[in-house]
């Protein structure tokens, strides 16, 4: 059964990735299976460049005060508007702007945040800088995002762990599905922190040997996750609008759900049985079957528990035709975040366009036990019909979206 209410597309997007700034380099990057990680105190993590979220057409002052977090998210918003066809002057969209801001993420506001306790506590409050309050909150970017574009619709920022940009984006969706908006601005965006590492590192959740020997998700010797960062925008729009507009539709939503699956708080969901009726949901909005599905965008990030228990998931929703669904995972490309989700979805609608599936970067020795049609080495080129994007999150946050090709 389709959703009731409006018919919803992606008619644009915007990346700063550990590619660099731009969907180019990170189509090229994705699609081409290269990993992106380095060293970054003592753990391998995908770090986006320096100065890859560069001020472009802002003014010089408002971005100087901005933290990391705002400036890529403004980047990657403004890269979004342009793509869908909003070229207003400094940034501002052309016509209406009540567009929603819906953004994910799980660690905006933490590095300014200890930046600013580490001075209080030890200079006192009279060395503190007061322009670092406004980022040391997890709603800055969106708030930056409302105000250097000119963004006027509802603005909203959450958080379910990992899988924060998915959530975001299903949850643009339903705004636009129940006329509250015409349009929004949705995704993630997370920046890397040395305190979040340092607790996974001694929790010994993610990769432990140097960058070049992360085997990926899905790897039969994976023993954890490489973090990331970088911000992953769509511009997301009813279809009356985009008709209006005459803008192209790169791809439709004709599913999303957003679900709990049982485990523990801070754990990967460990009940195969939720995250499956997740995934069955959205394909029931969507009205398709497995024989449908081009491919599964996974959450799969390289965690053992992570992988199998997705994989579980997927052989439950989709029966015995899982063995003909090719399954990937950009995260093998960008990293672990709250973000990555939003670039699953944003990568999706792009396969959807150009006709390509992106392989599981860094993935050679794929685990049998899974059962899955894992992408390796480079892209597959084809004609892509629909997308199954799924995130898992720690604490049991489930979210699926399905993408299909927009009616010509």
């Amino acid at each position: 059964m389709e959703p009731m209410g409006e018919r919803v597309v992606i008619t644009g997007g915007g990346a700063i990735s550990p590619f660099g700034a731009g969907l180019g380099p990170l189509v090229e990057g994705v699609a081409g299976g290269r990993r992106s990680l380095a060293r970054a105190e003592g753990a391998c993590v995908a770090r986006v460049p320096a100065g890859a979220a560069a001020a472009g057409p802002f003014s010089p002052n408002a971005w100087r005060r901005l933290d990391l977090g705002s400036r890529m998210a403004a980047a990657a918003a403004w890269q979004a508007l342009q793509a869908a066809g909003y070229p207003g002057p400094a940034g501002r969209p052309a016509e209406d702007a009540g567009i929603a801001t819906v953004l994910g993420t799980m660690s905006a506001g933490i590095a300014t945040l200890r930046g600013f306790l580490e001075t209080l506590f030890r200079e006192g409050p009279g060395s503190v800088s007061p322009m670092l309050f406004p980022f040391t909150v997890p709603n800055a970017p969106a708030s930056q995002c409302s105000i250097l574009l000119g963004l006027t619709g509802p603005n909203l920022t959450l958080c379910a762990m990992e899988a924060s940009g998915l959530a975001a984006i299903a949850t643009a969706v339903d705004l636009i599905r129940s006329g509250v908006v015409e349009g929004a601005v949705a995704g993630a965006v997370d920046e890397w922190s040395g305190a979040y590492g340092g607790a996974w590192g001694r929790l010994r959740l993610t990769h432990r040997g140097e960058p070049g020997e992360f085997p990926g998700p899905c790897a039969q010797n994976r023993r954890g996750f490489t973090p990331g960062e970088g911000a992953y925008l769509v511009m997301l729009e009813s279809l009356d609008r985009a008709r209006r507009r005459g803008a192209v539709s790169w791809a439709e939503v004709k599913g999303e759900t957003i679900a709990h699956a049982r485990g523990p708080a801070h754990a990967w969901p460990r009940d195969a049985e939720d995250v499956a009726e997740a995934i069955r949901d959205a394909l029931t909005q969507a009205g398709l079957g497995p024989e449908e599905i081009g491919y599964v965008a996974a959450s799969a990030n390289g965690t053992r528990a992570l992988d199998a228990v997705e994989a579980r998931a997927l052989r439950l929703a989709l029966g015995g035709g899982l063995r003909r669904v090719p399954v990937t995972s950009v995260k093998g490309a960008v990293g672990e975040s709250a973000a990555a989700s939003a670039c699953s979805a944003l990568v999706g609608a792009l396969s959807i366009r150009d006709g390509f599936i992106p392989p599981v970067a860094g993935l050679v020795d794929p685990a049998a036990d899974l059962g899955l049609d894992l992408i390796m080495g480079e892209a597959r080129r084809e004609r892509v019909p629909s997308v199954l994007v799924h995130a898992l999150g720690t604490g049991g946050s489930a979210c699926c979206l399905v993408l299909v090709r927009p009616e010509a």
